[in-house]
């Protein structure tokens, strides 16, 4: 399905130096949902909000988008702007301001 698909693609970039948007953006693109090159908050519309994360959630906050892994860890690219992909704590991105998760499909 789309959530794994998402999992599978972002977990797949893990170690490769991108941008947060370029990470989940490929793994729309991979999912069937043709995305182009854009911001963080475009993402709320290409699926729908929910209160509480599934893996393969996208996960949208002020000026990052990541992707819900599962066991509250999330996979994300360009952490700092510089960093490579990684898997981390969901807890780093909710220690910095709000999140909404997004349900793709």
């Amino acid at each position: 399905g789309v959530k794994a698909t998402l999992v599978a693609v972002a977990d797949g970039r893990i170690g490769i130096a991108q941008d947060c948007t370029a990470m989940v953006e490929k793994a729309l693109n991979a999912a069937g949902s043709p995305v182009g090159n854009i911001g963080p908050q475009a993402f709320l519309k290409y699926g729908k909000v929910v209160a509480a994360p599934q893996p393969g959630d996208i996960i949208v906050q002020s000026g990052h988008v990541a992707i819900y892994a599962g066991n509250g860890q999330a996979i994300s690219g360009g952490m700092n702007g510089v960093n490579a992909t990684m898997t981390h704590p969901l807890s780093w991105l909710t220690a910095t301001g709000p999140v909404t998760f997004v349900r793709a499909g």
